[in-house]
């Protein structure tokens, strides 16, 4: 008889077969979920659209006095609809907003970057302020 018997793996072969089958593996998660592996298109520089968001907060800051949005603290949820000072801010924050998410999302901003302008964001954000029963909240 011509059995060979079978020989144990070294450690180097254990570790390579075992790299071999993981690298097999992710291979085919790939192949079964492309769509988590996408890259974008092409992100835009992020630059222009930096400069565009810090106008856009310098108008706010010009145009509401961040002081007299926090002096509001008791609003119910009509007079909150209509209030002269706090509504024309709230929806001042709209375009703010948008080119925050737009900069995450579509530029090639860096992550301090981002965090820097959504610490602006958030000031005027908390000026503004977020309805809570009867109350305006400033700390969210």
């Amino acid at each position: 008889m011509n059995e060979q018997i079978p020989k144990e793996l070294t450690p180097e072969e254990i570790k390579s077969k075992q790299e071999k089958e993981e690298n097999e593996r992710c291979e085919q998660f790939m192949k079964d979920h492309p769509e988590l592996f996408a890259v974008p298109d092409k992100l835009r520089e992020c630059g222009p659209e930096i400069a565009e968001f810090e106008a856009l907060v310098a108008s706010f800051e010009s145009a509401h006095s961040l002081e007299a949005l926090h002096e509001i603290v008791e609003l119910t949820v009509e007079q909150a609809l209509a209030h002269p000072v706090r509504q024309p801010a709230k929806e001042a924050l709209d375009p703010i907003v948008k080119k925050l998410n737009a900069l995450k999302n579509e530029t090639d901003i860096s992550d301090e970057k981002y965090a820097e302008l959504k610490a602006k964001y958030r000031r005027l954000s908390q000026a503004v302020g977020m309805l809570n029963g009867n109350k305006l909240d400033h700390t969210r």
